[in-house]
């Protein structure tokens, strides 16, 4: 029973605008299952500017059966707010289909800033050529919709069904199955049909040629041929040629039929599909419909501008009949002789001809024309006509006055000398304007005025007639040499025909033209009908370009095209009604071979018109939806390549080995043309195997029950033109003429072996001496012997090839050493192989001395599956020249097409080539060596193994049967090690393992998921659930995260370095994975870290041994230790190209485990129920979420609390390490910059990012812990900035108690033990004053006075008896702060001056801070110009530029964001004096100037004076509503950053810190207001992935940041402009909060409010979901300016993952 298949979803997540990015403008998809079809699945991610209603329109047939290319149909996105856009459908037909998108616009937002912009898109017309751009059709887009700048292609391959290749002695086809097969799989050979006998005697050679191991025969055209007698110039294309049947040619319908029985029983019998050339460019030049319809040539009617390339053609002819009467000979026989014949010609014939008219105006003729009409009495020269209006046309340069001229009086009739003419009355008008604007004192008629007159006319003429004359010149001079050089190719050149005397039939150069015969069908035609051009080619030609058309080339005039003079060039003009006679024609042709054949080859792709091309392989495919398109294709660009293959759906391209001129080349070209390399990650969309599509094939892996995954998400990015790549075509000259006979053999092994489909033609397998002649040639071909030639090696050869590619064989290495090439082309999943050597022969020389290294296979076995050299049989035909060997064949013609005489030495059990050696290495495990001897191993050999890896459970000798014979020295054990990895990894199917590689190459929005392993166990590689089931948050910071400073502190070692590389980010998984994940999913083997992993161990040895280290202390994270160090163990047993793989394989398993495991720690309900796993969101979110075990951990260095074991509170269980030495963990403000020591815990930071950090991802007592912590050190009614374990804690932030206040709230609200926690005790590490002090033992209780004793706010030692005296409950804690600062705070920094600051002035350790209760307000304000206690903390310390002790930023007086902390604090606490009594917080309010002001009162304070002393209102007749300064106001519409500062034109600026107010306490504003102002901050604030820190229109806004910066000026030295302007992360979340709550309608966001946030977190999105964006997995302090990367930014910041993650989670409740 059959393993269910799983669901294969081809997935393509599109740019911005709805375009295809990059690549996949054109993608390849796998012949599709009807039965079971796969899926594509078009995805838009939230806040693309596609995102809004958006639809694909696509003409793949979706609702319907037949396909029409101009048809499309609409198929909605489906999406919600939340949600990413998709659309998905079934692929069950083949071909070439096209999509775009179109949508509805977004929202006009004349607010957003062009940062939120999409990045532009490529340029959908890279060739500006009408047929090859991607841009969509404008008759699809409905009117309110706009369209993605491109199209995107989508090529599906057609069902070919082949044998089951059978390598067994008899050779023979095996119909016993048929599988459908990757087009890599075909291996063609071309047939000349005229050679062949008539259609009854075709089975033997057939027969011949599939016991040869071919699956396709290609047919040159087989249809009636022209006066040449070329396969390529047909007579007539609608009938099949007479020669292939016996007596009376039958009707053409029964030609048909009898053709196609024949082409079905090859298939049938044989397992051969046909291929026939299509030949749309050109007829005969005798083809009897051409007389009827000329118009389908370029003729001198309907092409004019040929005639002086038709003079010139008809002159050559003439020349070449008239040697005697110049006094030439016949005879070219010498380069003198022809240069004479040259020079006779351009010195007296050419001059005569006066080609030059056809392109200039004749300016005698046209100057007495005018000075006729000027001359006439009674013109107006008043009237100057369209240069009336022109201005002065005198003060024009005369090349501008010439172009003047022309625009208004030229007209061009082509093919006519002096064809250019000027209207002589308005060039009178001209030229009167001209005299007028010289103010020309003569008068008007007289014969004074018209000498001027006709001067200055004149001298127009001339310089219009210029630029013609010198282009005129140029092409004589081309002409010339093309004239000399095809003579000297036809008679002189070694290697060209050497035509005999000169002649009007054989003329000097070939006949651009055809006559054609007049007869009673054509008599009404004029002559010039008759006269059509010839088809040809032209050197490096753009195929773009039609040469025959008008226009800039002139190729038939310049000689540059090489006929073929037996071929009329078509004529189709831009659409069918332009000839519908030939449109007709043709497509009747196509249709009629469509319906014999299995294939197309496009004869002379390049030349063919695009849009002509679509047509008919669109009837063709009507006809044969399975249809195989091959081309011969020379554009010169891959891009060019790909556009013709996109437009016509050309499933492989021809590419020719015999063009390589060495070794290294031809390897090059296997190299270039398919497969990857050895060990890939990831596995191409192309290369998924069809069985996992659902089509049959023999099993490639090890198999067992275990059900298969449910879904294959296989990502597109775009493919390369697939090639057929030909050992040799019927175009190419063969080995023997090029190279050696004797590199037959290597040349076709090499190309038998490449990862994409092969091919040769007949006759070069029995080793033909020349190229054939498909004119001249009239043997017949013989039927092949299997010992004949190389077939004995070739048969083998090529059904290993289809063998390779129908089991998957996608893995290939190409080695090019002297004249040796060597191919392994091995399983990407077994890797089990195949090995072919070959030793090739481009010269005679037998490179005697010239050697081979050992092949050296680790972990590998082999075994011999045939050696074979081939041997000339001449005497010494090394000493014998190319023209030898020919004259020796041609002397034995017998009617039959024969090869060399030769002698195929074969073996299948032995060889003298190479010797086999088995040992162990070094480190005692399994080595292969093969050494090539080179004495034996000579020119034209062949030597093929079979490999696999010892004890893979894949035994070389079961793979080829009887025929090849094992090599007994195979050495294998029973389980080896790469299955006993398999197994641990859980791959006992294939499937699981292309699982697994296709999630490796998944995009960065896909790959860091929910996890490659769902929720269920089952699915899960063995024993990683259990490994990873018990890690708790600082488990997973150990394992994943760490930076070098972290690791440092904690085990004394840095984070592994990569030589080529560096330091990675992490010294856990997350290192890894940041600099493997790009690797791997681009599959860059020779990335430094491949290199490093294949040279030794010590990569693995690390991760093993930091985590071994740490498990000492740790002991629940043995558990992944384990399991990693035992994958470990075996990967460092294999090859070494294996190694990478699975490394990566365990490594990025035991990364989605952890990361599921951290997911599950989190919970993170609010998020998971809001999408599938394929949404942005979701994953954005979990990434977020990430940054609760990235931030917090254990370090030595510093902790919450001086010491765990004498601390007297009670902390969370959880946070208690058994081992009381280990610091309890810690939340980093930052990685790496704040890692470590004093620098690590930072007040405003943790409470910053405290609830979206922990309180959100569920590390509820982890949060608890810093509050409690933080508390423990409340001295001066403050919370520390920094914390420094609580031992030298200091009190220099006047935001960070507001921001502890914010945080123990939103425990409250989030932790489940709600509001009880306000009665948590907490032990103080300073004695506060004695009105708040309560001793531990309960003995001390608060006093209400104002003496204080020495021990308030005192610095103690954490270890003196005085510290930790006393206690207070959290509620006892936060009235303190609040009647702290109503009391007025007020001190000197302990320990003040330069070992506390160096850089402050002695002014900045004065700390204040009151609240403003004498005026009203209620506002809480402090500081000084000389000290800055909010985050914008900057303090200059540039001696040089004088900014040292100078804050950038003080921001003294009241601040926007502690306002509206406080205003949070006082009406949270008027809600708990109120709650069940105050039984949780018994406060009624605080004391000021012996006061008792209630929370209500301060409340009511705070409302009523926000807005008036804040506000800015946008009209400015308002301002005395508002307490301001109107000559100071710089914006309207906005909140002021503060009130009351020294430097009053700060309070002024517009700086992004009003959105901390709005969202915390949003009452205080008016709604109206806030709209207008957050209107603004998104205008001017707003960036790609931050906040502006100030409005770039403020005078002091600097917006790049470079701390090193050692510069005179003091706004930016020593990194001063800090808060000036940089971008910075954290205040983002806090504008999308406060814009959601503002914004919203009904207690719900819109759609357009939830596009408009998922807009500004599209760019975040894309930065921390890519680790080639952040390395470090998380997203940055800050930016530069419009989204720059800063240098001195922190790499990934707490507040600024926790603030975003906030914003997810209110939009998600919204």
């Amino acid at each position: 029973m059959g393993e269910p298949l799983p669901n294969v979803i081809y997935n393509l997540r599109l740019a911005e605008d709805g375009s295809p990015p990059g690549r996949t403008k054109f993608i390849r998809l796998p012949a599709p299952n009807p039965d079971h079809p796969y899926l594509l699945r078009f995805v838009i991610t939230a806040g693309s500017s596609a995102f809004v209603s958006a639809e694909l329109k696509t003409n793949y047939p979706i609702n319907r059966k037949e396909y029409h290319r101009d048809v499309f149909n609409t198929v909605p996105f489906s999406s919600t707010p939340l949600s990413d856009a998709s659309c998905t459908f079934p692929i069950t037909q083949p071909g070439i289909f096209q999509y775009f998108v179109v949508h509805t616009p977004p929202p006009p937002d004349p607010n957003a800033p062009s940062s939120l912009d999409s990045p532009p898109q490529a340029d959908p017309d890279p060739f500006h050529h009408p047929m090859l751009n991607f841009k969509p059709p404008k008759k699809e887009i409905a009117e309110g919709k706009v369209a993605a700048a491109c199209m995107g292609y989508v090529l599906v391959d057609p069902r070919l069904k082949f044998f089951t290749p059978d390598l067994s002695a008899n050779y023979s086809a095996n119909p016993s199955a048929t599988l459908v097969t990757g087009l890599d799989g075909i291996c063609i050979q071309t047939y000349v049909p005229k050679w062949l006998p008539t259609l009854p005697n075709w089975p033997p050679h057939f027969k011949s040629c599939a016991d040869a191991g071919y699956n396709m025969v290609h047919f040159a055209p087989l249809m009636q041929r022209g006066e040449s007698n070329s396969p390529y110039s047909l007579y007539d294309q609608l009938a099949i040629s007479d020669d292939l049947y016996d007596g009376k040619p039958p009707s053409e319908k029964e030609k048909a039929r009898l053709l196609k029985a024949t082409l079905d029983q090859m298939t049938r019998e044989l397992g051969i599909l046909s291929v026939t050339d299509v030949v749309w460019n050109h007829t005969a030049h005798n083809s009897g419909w051409l007389k009827e319809h000329p118009e389908a040539g370029y003729n001198l009617i309907n092409s004019p501008h040929l005639r002086p390339a038709y003079d010139l053609d008809r002159s050559l002819i003439e020349f070449s009949s008239a040697f005697p009467q110049h006094g030439l000979s016949s005879i070219i026989d010498s380069e003198a002789a022809l240069e004479r014949v040259v020079s006779v010609y351009f010195t007296d014939v050419f001059p005569k001809l006066e080609l030059w008219k056809y392109f200039v105006v004749d300016v005698k003729s046209t100057v007495e024309a005018v000075v006729s009409i000027v001359g006439r009495a009674g013109v107006d020269w008043c009237d100057f006509g369209p240069w009336a209006s022109e201005g002065n046309l005198s003060a024009l340069a005369l090349k501008d006055r010439a172009q003047s001229l022309a625009n208004h009086a030229l007209a061009v009739k082509p093919g006519v000398k002096f064809g250019k003419t000027v209207d002589p009355a308005a060039a009178a008008r001209f030229v009167a304007k001209v005299l007028s604007d010289l103010r020309v004192a003569q008068k008007p008629g007289t014969p004074e005025y018209l000498s001027v007159l006709k001067q200055e006319l004149i001298k127009t003429l001339d310089e219009f007639n210029l630029p013609w004359y010198q282009r005129y010149d140029e092409d004589v001079k081309v002409i010339r040499g093309n004239v000399e050089g095809r003579a000297r190719w036809l008679r002189l050149a070694g290697h060209g025909p050497k035509q005999g005397p000169v002649s009007k039939s054989e003329p000097l150069c070939d006949v651009n033209f055809t006559i054609i015969a007049r007869d009673t069908v054509n008599a009404h035609y004029p002559s010039d009908a008759l006269v059509v051009a010839n088809n040809g080619w032209i050197w490096n030609a753009d195929p773009l370009n039609d040469f025959a058309a008008p226009g800039p080339s002139c190729a038939y005039f310049r000689r540059e095209v090489i006929p073929w003079g037996d071929c009329v060039k078509m004529r189709y003009g831009s659409k069918k009604e332009d000839n519908p006679y030939l449109w007709d024609h043709m497509e009747r042709y196509t249709v009629l071979m469509a319906s014999l054949f299995d294939g197309f080859r496009i004869d002379n792709c390049h030349s063919t018109p695009i849009h002509l091309a679509e047509y008919l392989l669109d009837a063709a495919r009507k006809v044969n939806p399975d249809l195989f398109v091959m081309a011969e294709l020379f554009t010169g660009s891959e891009e060019k390549d790909i556009m013709f293959v996109s437009k016509l759906g050309i499933n492989a391209l021809i590419r020719e080995a015999m063009n390589a001129w060495d070794p290294f080349e031809l390897s090059r070209n296997v190299h270039r043309y398919g497969g990857q390399a050895l060990g890939s990650f990831t596995l191409n969309s192309e290369y998924v195997p069809l069985h996992i599509l659902g089509h049959n094939s023999s099993d490639a892996a090890p198999r067992g029950t275990k059900a298969a995954p449910r879904t294959l998400v296989v990502d597109v990015r775009g493919n390369s033109p697939n090639a057929v790549l030909m050992d040799c075509t019927h175009d190419n000259e063969t080995p023997a003429q090029r190279r050696t006979p004797e590199d037959t053999l290597p040349n076709a092994a090499v190309v038998a072996m490449a990862s994409c489909a092969i091919g040769s033609v007949k006759g070069y397998d029995e080793i033909i001496p020349e190229l054939l002649n498909v004119v001249h040639e009239s043997r017949k071909y013989k039927v092949a012997k299997l010992d004949d030639g190389i077939i004995r090696a070739k048969s083998i050869l090529q059904r290993l090839h289809l063998k390779m590619a129908q089991e998957g064989y996608s893995e290939i290495h190409v080695h090019q050493e002297t004249e040796f090439i060597s191919i392994h082309r091995k399983n990407p999943v077994t890797h089990d192989g195949y090995l072919m050597i070959a030793r090739t022969a481009f010269s005679k020389s037998k490179g005697s001395g010239v050697g081979h290294q050992p092949i050296y296979l680790r972990q590998q076995q082999s075994r011999l599956m045939f050696a074979a050299s081939i041997v000339m049989e001449q005497k010494n035909p090394s000493a014998q020249t190319k023209e030898h060997i020919n004259e020796s064949f041609k002397s034995k013609v017998t009617g039959l097409i024969e090869g060399l005489p030769s002698h195929l030495i074969f073996s299948t059990d032995k060889s003298s080539m190479v010797e086999l050696d088995y040992k162990p290495d070094d480190q005692g495990d399994a080595l292969t060596v093969i050494k090539i001897i080179t004495e034996n191993f000579v020119p034209g050999s062949v030597v093929l193994f079979r490999t696999s890896v010892v004890g893979s459970g894949i035994d070389t000798q079961s793979v080829s049967r009887s025929r090849v014979a094992s090599n007994r020295e195979r050495s294998g054990t029973t389980e080896g090690k790469l299955a006993r990895l398999w197994s641990l990894l859980g791959f006992e199917n294939e499937q699981a393992i292309f699982q697994m590689m296709v999630n490796i190459g998944s995009d960065p929005f896909t790959a860091v998921g929910k996890g490659w392993f769902g929720d269920e166990k089952a699915h899960w590689p063995p024993g990683l659930f259990e490994a990873v089931k018990e890690l708790q948050i600082t488990d997973l910071n150990i394992v994943l995260y760490r930076s070098a400073a972290e690791e440092g502190d904690g085990i004394g070692f840095g984070t592994y370095d990569i030589p080529g590389l560096g330091n990675l980010a992490y010294a856990g998984l997350q290192g890894f994975v940041s600099a493997l994940s790009p690797v791997a999913r681009n599959n860059d083997l020779g990335a430094a870290i491949c290199g490093n992993l294949r040279a030794g161990p010590w990569m693995m040895d690390y991760i093993v041994g930091r985590l071994e280290n740490y498990a000492k202390r740790f002991p629940r994270i043995e558990g992944i230790r384990n399991w990693l160090n035992e994958r470990f163990q075996l990967i460092c047993s294999l090859s070494a190209d294996l190694i990478p793989k699975y490394f990566g394989l365990v490594l990025f398993c035991a990364y989605q485990g952890c990361r599921i495991r951290a997911v599950a720690v989190h919970s993170l309900p609010a998020f998971t129920k809001s999408s599938s796993f394929t949404d942005s969101l979701e994953l954005f979110t979990h990434a977020l979420a990430m940054g609760a075990p990235q931030m917090y951990g254990h370090v030595n260095s510093t902790g919450l609390i001086p010491d765990a074991q004498t601390f007297p509170g009670k902390l969370p269980p959880s946070v208690l390490h058994p081992d009381k030495s280990v610091k309890i963990a810690s939340l980093a403000a930052g990685l790496p910059h704040f890692a470590t020591n004093h620098m690590r815990l930072w007040g405003r930071d943790v409470f910053i990012a405290l609830r979206g950090s922990l309180l959100l991802t569920r590390a509820f007592d982890a949060a608890k812990t810093h509050i409690i912590a933080f508390g423990s050190t409340l001295r001066h009614g403050l919370i520390p900035n920094l914390l420094d374990s609580g031992k030298y804690p200091r009190y220099n932030a006047r935001d960070a108690a507001w921001f502890w206040l914010l945080g123990v709230q939103d425990y409250v609200n989030n932790a489940p033990e709600g509001v009880a926690f306000l009665a948590t005790e907490v032990p103080r590490r300073f004695a506060p004053p004695r009105r708040y002090r309560r001793s531990v033992d309960g003995k001390v209780q608060p006093v209400d006075t104002d003496h204080e004793d020495e021990l308030t706010d005192k610095f103690v030692e954490w270890d003196s008896p005085d510290s930790y005296r006393f206690t207070s409950t959290v509620a006892d804690l936060i009235f303190e702060v609040l009647d702290r600062h109503a009391r007025g705070i007020k001190f000197r920094e302990w320990n003040a001056g330069n070992r506390l600051d160096e850089h402050m002035k002695n002014e900045g350790f004065n700390i204040e801070a009151r609240v403003r209760f004498e005026d009203g307000t209620g506002f809480v304000t402090g500081g000084n110009r000389f000290n800055c206690g909010t985050w914008m903390d900057k303090m200059g310390s540039s001696e040089k530029a004088g900014n040292r002790g100078f804050p950038t930023t003080p921001r003294d007086g009241a601040d926007i964001e502690i306002v509206g902390l406080c205003k949070f604090a006082v009406g949270w606490c008027a809600r708990l004096a109120k709650l069940e009594g105050g039984k949780w917080f018994p406060y009624k309010g605080v004391t000021w100037n012996g006061t008792l002001i209630f929370w209500d009162q301060w409340n009511e304070m705070l409302v009523t004076s926000f807005e008036k002393h804040f506000y800015i209102p946008e009209d400015e007749s308002q301002f005395n509503n508002y307490v301001l300064i109107p000559e100071l106001v710089k914006r309207k519409g906005i909140y002021k950053d503060t009130c009351g500062a020294t430097l009053k034109n700060m309070d002024y600026q517009l700086r992004p810190n009003l959105c901390i107010a709005m969202t915390v306490a949003p009452e205080l504003f008016n709604p109206l207001h806030a709209k207008v102002a957050l209107e603004n901050v998104k205008k001017i604030l707003l960036g790609p992935l931050g906040m502006k820190t100030l409005d770039p229109e403020d005078w002091a806004y600097r917006g790049f940041y470079d701390n090193s910066n050692d510069s005179t000026d003091p706004s930016v030295a020593h990194g001063a402009n800090y808060h000036q302007g940089p971008e910075w992360f954290w205040p983002m979340g806090y504008f999308l909060r406060s814009y959601l709550h503002f914004n919203r309608q009904k207690e719900a966001a819109d759609e357009s409010l939830s596009y408009f946030v998922q807009r500004v977190l599209l760019k975040p999105k894309r930065h921390l979901l890519d680790v080639t964006k952040s390395p470090f997995a998380g997203l940055p302090e800050l930016t530069n300016a419009n989204g720059e990367y800063c240098a001195g930014s922190c790499p990934t910041q707490a507040w600024s993952m926790g603030c975003l993650l906030e914003a997810v989670q209110d939009l998600i409740t919204a």
